[in-house]
């Protein structure tokens, strides 16, 4: 019988081998394996990664200076990837390796001296997290720009489960996302309840019951549609609309302070339903209430338009220092 002799030397080669070739798979450690399969299939960093780093790490490694640790910042791949200034071997975050990423160490150490999130500040990583941040590392820790200055590209819609039901592309990615969740699609509301809901949608106020016994005998099959623009023709849209946006502008009818001596601005409460019943485009809706006055050979209406500037609280009463006041109404403004 042939004797097999063991290379201690090139057995040790081999595990070692072994043991690096695993530490390159997409595998999780073993304390993270268990939440292999709740991982998506393409992690983004700016849909899953940067709400973890923001929420627990930007406190103190982000672009507030003032505040940032060891100067370093987990918002900028240039300082994540580089050497650290307290730790010139180590960096925080290597791409394409956990295992020499100082960000991960931290984040999975049990020394209250070590671990990040440091204990003093409340905060906690779970399991699923922590291997959130392990694969995205693994795979090459792409940061992205604001999804805002991205360049808009074509996506292919997906092929959704639920036979008849969807009537468009945007069902599709909803059915297909229901389908990962594990739930079906309710059926479709009875006629009077979706007349109901599309009312308070947009005017915020309850169909009559004639129109909603109308509509409930109409078969026409696009009678719906035809709905949908009877409501957004209709002036209470625009006082709908305009609720939401006289919360922002702080609209109100009185001064705000001890006083609250009466003002009318009633005439902007109007300029604005009106902007939303003629469909304005948002970046003329915005840039007359800004700036209507500046513009060339500016209009009465433009000119209205700033009074959004004007409707932060203003304090008449005796005795106060005007100065103070004024910076008050500034620094109003701007938070606006």
């Amino acid at each position: 019988m042939m004797k097999v002799v063991y290379n201690k030397g090139v057995y040790v080669i081999w595990i070692g081998l072994f043991l690096f070739l695993s530490g390159c798979s997409d595998d999780l450690p073993v304390e993270l394996r268990e939440y292999q399969e709740q991982l998506p299939e393409e992690i983004s960093y700016n849909f899953h990664i940067k709400p973890i780093l923001s929420d627990r790490c930007f406190a103190c490694h982000g672009p507030d200076e003032a505040r940032r640790e060891s100067g370093l910042r987990l918002d900028d791949p240039v300082s994540s990837f580089a050497a650290m200034q307290d730790h010139p071997a180590l960096v925080a975050i290597k791409p394409g390796s956990p295992s020499q990423s100082e960000l991960y160490a931290r984040i999975m150490s049990d020394d209250p001296e070590e671990i990040m999130p440091p204990p003093s500040s409340k905060l906690q990583l779970t399991e699923l997290e922590k291997a959130l941040l392990y694969r995205w590392i693994s795979e090459g820790a792409e940061y992205e720009n604001h999804w805002s200055f991205q360049a808009l590209h074509d996506v292919e819609v997906p092929k959704q489960p639920f036979e008849e039901w969807g009537n468009n592309a945007i069902d599709d990615f909803i059915g297909q996302k229901l389908q990962e969740k594990g739930l079906n699609p309710s059926p479709e509301a009875e006629r009077n309840i979706l007349f109901r809901r599309l009312s308070f949608d947009l005017t915020g106020l309850p169909p009559s019951w004639k129109d909603s016994r109308s509509f409930v005998a109409n078969d026409d099959p696009n009678a719906y549609g035809k709905l949908v623009d009877s409501l957004l023709a209709d002036n209470s849209y625009g006082e709908r609309m305009a609720a939401d946006w006289l919360d922002v502008a702080r609209y109100a009818d009185s001064d705000g302070y001890l006083d609250d001596k009466h003002r009318s601005l009633s005439p902007y409460r109007d300029w604005v339903i009106k902007a939303f019943n003629e469909n304005m485009p948002y970046d003329q809706f915005v840039t007359w209430q800004l700036a209507g006055d500046l513009l060339p050979d500016a209009t009465q209406e433009q000119i209205l338009a700033t009074a959004f500037n004007r409707l932060h609280k203003k304090n008449s009463e005796a005795g106060i220092v005007f100065e103070e006041y004024r910076v008050e109404y500034v620094a109003d403004r701007t938070h606006t």
